[in-house]
């Protein structure tokens, strides 16, 4: 019956939250394909400029991430939220084919970041109220992928756009651009709100026996309901607390937990490393080709990070093991920036470019082990996954100035960069490890951490 039913919410849940992703990332940089075509000439823009244009829209993402996954949980309807966000930034995006100079495109890129906060870390906190430990790994893999496949597409996409429909109807091919991908998130975002469920206490199309399971499998993942008890127990007043002062209670326990503090600083590193997806169009244009063959070669990389993504969080899940399995991608990606800083040969640059981009095998990889880490209260949870998603975003923001106009083909300042935090990625992951091994030591003593209760049998995944 359990089979049947993860059948079923898998049917529900991965198209179109996959779907969704790749339109996410797609709507986000757009950009860098766009400036391959005349987006930069035709809005007079300078280097500076334009890479203000791409991180802009970062901070508004970065400041509204734990906002959002608090009104998310306190909501407590995906189905609705999730999707009503996805549409507000597909018109958005829309609105950007219509800009005419720098600080319209500046402004409009802000309010993109405000509307796309909501998805990532709200999809990663929704997907860990359905799926156990043992299954949120090999599900979080193939929803990322969804941005990888987008990586690929894009390019693709892009070429038959720039090449196709430059002056059709008086509009230069990006703001064609900018329509059609617009056009698309809108209508991918009324399908799901049809589609996608709520949570496993509140989906009506569950039958009875389903909807009970649904929620039993969950408590007994942790041996505690999926419930914000824990938060509401930190006030001391004996009357329940507001939503508000719930949601403030989760995330003061978020910012406290120190396996929170260190899973950040590991995804802060991993994301400076793996910030190279805002400006890879541009690494890749340094090798010397054509416009159309550029758009091409982007492709191939991110479709390999597809494959070896999915393939690495599925023998994690069966195996039921995170941190070697969180090493081996930014282990390649820092063999890649090595090559890149000490040749300019163009065919061992683009075997690199192969490597660069399998830092992403860690990247759904550590917010699913963040999500075990995190267990209870889920408005923590919530808090947390949204807390760290900050953290892994702020370097998107920093990245594109890494590799400024001029320091092409070399890079040096972007590669050596990169390369340093996939180092201080890798110790992150081995030092979680030491500390949920002595928590994982406390619990088998018939200890509590975090409110945990060793005997029930719940231990961390290492």
């Amino acid at each position: 019956m359990e089979k049947k039913l993860k059948r079923k919410i898998d049917a529900a849940i991965l198209p179109i939250v996959i779907a969704m992703y790749m339109l996410n990332y797609l709507d986000r940089n757009n950009i860098a394909a766009a400036k391959l075509g005349s987006l930069v000439e035709d809005l007079n823009l300078t280097g500076t400029q334009y890479s203000s244009c791409v991180s802009i829209l970062f901070v508004s993402y970065t400041l509204m991430q734990v906002p959002s996954n608090l009104i998310l949980e306190k909501v407590g309807h995906p189905s609705i939220y999730l999707p009503a966000a996805m549409a507000i930034w597909g018109l958005l995006s829309m609105g950007t084919a219509l800009v005419k100079g720098y600080r319209e495109l500046l402004y409009i890129r802000f309010l993109i970041g405000f509307a796309e906060a909501a998805f990532y870390p709200g999809t990663v906190f929704y997907m860990s109220c359905w799926y156990t430990k043992y299954e949120i790994a090999k599900r979080s893999a193939i929803f990322v992928c969804g941005s990888w496949i987008s990586g690929a597409f894009s390019g693709l996409v892009a070429y038959g756009v720039l090449e196709n429909l430059e002056g059709t109807f008086g509009l230069s091919a990006w703001r064609w651009l900018f329509l059609i991908e617009g056009t698309l998130t809108v209508a991918v975002a009324l399908i799901a709100i049809r589609v996608l469920p709520n949570l496993p206490a509140t989906t009506r199309w569950l039958s009875k026996e389903e909807g009970l399971l649904s929620v039993l499998r969950m408590i007994e993942d942790v041996g505690q309901q999926d419930d914000d008890s824990a938060a509401s127990s930190l006030s001391s007043s004996t009357t329940p607390p507001s939503k508000f002062a719930s949601s403030m209670a989760g995330f003061v326990m978020a910012v406290k937990d120190p396996k929170v503090l260190n899973i950040l600083q590991m995804m802060f590193s991993l994301a400076i490393t793996g910030g190279i997806n805002t400006v890879f169009p541009t690494i890749v244009d340094s090798l010397g080709f054509s416009r159309p063959k550029t758009l091409l070669l982007t492709a191939p990389p991110w479709i390999l990070c597809s494959i070896t993504s999915v393939m690495n969080s599925f023998h994690s899940d069966k195996t039921g093991e995170r941190c070697m399995h969180m090493l081996w991608g930014p282990c390649l990606s820092l063999v890649g920036f090595l090559i890149c800083i000490f040749t300019t040969s163009t065919f061992l640059r683009y075997i690199a470019m192969l490597f660069l981009l399998q830092i992403y095998n860690s990247w759904s990889l550590g917010f699913a082990w963040m999500a075990t880490t995190v267990p209870r209260p889920p408005i923590k949870r919530a808090a947390a996954v949204a807390f760290v998603n900050i953290g892994g975003n702020i370097p998107n923001i920093i990245v594109p100035f890494l590799f400024y106009q001029g320091s092409e083909p070399k890079f040096y300042l972007g590669f050596s960069v990169c390369a340093l935090f996939a180092v201080l990625g890798m110790l992150g992951a081995l030092a979680l490890r030491a500390q949920l091994r002595r928590l994982n030591a406390t619990l088998e003593r018939g200890g509590k951490v975090d409110g945990l209760d060793g005997t029930t049998g719940f231990r961390f995944i290492l």
